[in-house]
């Protein structure tokens, strides 16, 4: 069983977020294996002795990070108001790698989910994670076929399913090819997706 972390000093929320940022752009520059709490350290100008103090260890600073990642992309999607199709472009968009931030987001989140198939704990997270949002993606999309917005004949759970491996699809894609597949392009081939999806 873990041990449970002592207790936060005020504002200690705003430095392990801190810290969690600098642990991405570590992870994104230098990748996973090469992640220490030195280089992170390093990366905030501070010392590894003040890290601990938030953190036990690199494993709970790395948990932490993980899970900060996850908590960006559900408040991306919870509480959304998707009307129509044009939302969902909108939502997609501040999803995909279109800009430096969001590629750092995608360079770390790969990261995790390559070192996850050797951690079963970790496996077990990432499967919620997508469990989740193969169920928001259905219900919006039930949404949008009750509300008129989208084809009778519509499926939403395969459609969502679709979005998925779309989304990481380009994730991929736009990574190593970000010549080939600019934000530009991105969004061109969600327009042609949800295009597609109009019509049935």
């Amino acid at each position: 069983m873990p041990r449970k972390a002592p207790p936060s000093p005020p504002g200690a929320e705003d430095r392990r977020d801190q810290v969690a940022q600098a642990t991405w752009r570590v992870i994104a520059r230098d990748g996973l294996d090469r992640t220490s709490m030195r280089a992170i350290a390093q990366e905030l100008g501070c010392t590894t002795g003040v890290l601990t103090h938030y953190f036990r260890d690199k494993d709970a600073l790395l948990d932490f990070a993980l899970s900060s990642i996850v908590s960006q992309l559900r408040l991306a999607t919870d509480g959304a108001d998707i009307k129509d199709l044009g939302v969902v472009r909108d939502l997609l968009d501040q999803i995909l790698p279109t800009d430096a931030s969001t590629k750092t987001w995608w360079k770390v989140w790969l990261s995790f989910t390559v070192a996850v198939m050797a951690n079963p704990r970790q496996a077990a997270n990432h499967a919620k994670l997508y469990s989740d949002l193969r169920a928001f993606w259905t219900l919006v999309f039930a949404r949008l076929r009750e509300r008129g917005r989208l084809p009778a004949s519509v499926d939403p759970t395969l459609e969502a399913e679709m979005l998925l491996c779309l989304v990481d699809g380009i994730g991929v894609h736009a990574l190593i090819s970000p010549r080939t597949l600019t934000a530009k392009r991105q969004l061109e081939i969600v327009d042609a997706y949800l295009a597609r999806l109009a019509r049935g």
